[in-house]
């Protein structure tokens, strides 16, 4: 089991429901830092050295078409400065892990690894990842820390965990950061579109007072918000509180 100290004082970005972008640079032959969502990505690197966790669909229909990670091209060269990694999300955007039973859940795990280790590979996993309609699966525990999958982030709602016993809900709420069943649960708390109409004195107001009760933030948002240049700005935005206002170091994906 990792310890939490990484945590402190420091702040987690992911982005959820990531597949489309993926099928579009490798069908136009875009190199991926021409293509505006992972070229924002890469933006955040070279300013803050910013890392940013992908958490991926194994498939989706696009223009009517089913298509799955197999048809993503070698992105490898193009990533080896390290400023994205990569993690399983779902199956499918109508298949939550929560859905399946746990074989199910590691057969889609198992292929999307070997996806991602073919495109990407294994030095670009994510060591935690935020499972579709944060599915706490706890049960494959054993399975993901063989993966190399420490954690799992929960929902930014206020009930803090859907499936955990209450004692350790309760906990993951107040701390932000509970162990169950041998499995790191890390609360998210904030995602990039609902502080789109933030000033930048309230953002900052709202990450102080995060930090005053657990000393780290997560923030996360969804590859679909990114077709809409007011996330793009409002990234740029929030990214430079926590790098160069607040000086928090950026955790590992």
């Amino acid at each position: 089991m990792k310890k939490f100290d990484f945590i402190n004082n420091s702040f987690h970005f992911s982005i959820d429901d990531v597949f489309e972008f993926l099928i579009e640079i490798s069908d136009k032959k875009i190199p991926i830092k021409n293509h505006y969502f992972f070229k924002s990505l890469y933006n955040l690197w070279k300013k803050y050295k910013i890392k940013t966790g992908l958490h991926i669909f194994y498939e989706g229909i696009i223009n009517n078409k089913l298509r799955t990670l197999k048809e993503v091209r070698i992105i490898k060269n193009e990533i080896k400065e390290g400023w994205i990694y990569f993690g399983a999300h779902a199956l499918n955007v109508n298949t939550p892990p929560y859905s399946q039973k746990p074989q199910e859940q590691k057969k889609f795990i198992n292929n999307t690894y070997k996806e991602i280790s073919r495109f990407a590979g294994k030095k670009f996993f994510s060591k935690r990842i935020r499972l579709h309609h944060y599915s706490e699966t706890y049960e494959i525990s054993k399975f993901l820390r063989n993966k190399k999958i420490y954690g799992l982030f929960s929902t930014d709602r206020i009930v803090g965990a859907y499936r955990l016993p209450k004692k350790f809900s309760k906990q993951l709420i107040e701390k932000g950061i509970v162990v169950y069943n041998k499995l790191q649960f890390i609360k998210t708390d904030f995602r990039i579109e609902f502080l789109t109409n933030n000033s930048k004195k309230k953002i900052i107001n709202k990450f102080f007072k995060t930090l005053k009760q657990k000393k780290f933030i997560i923030i996360y948002s969804h590859e679909y918000e990114f077709k809409k240049k007011v996330i793009i700005n409002t990234l740029n935005k929030i990214m430079d509180i926590l790098a160069n206002r607040l000086k928090l170091r950026n955790m590992h994906p």
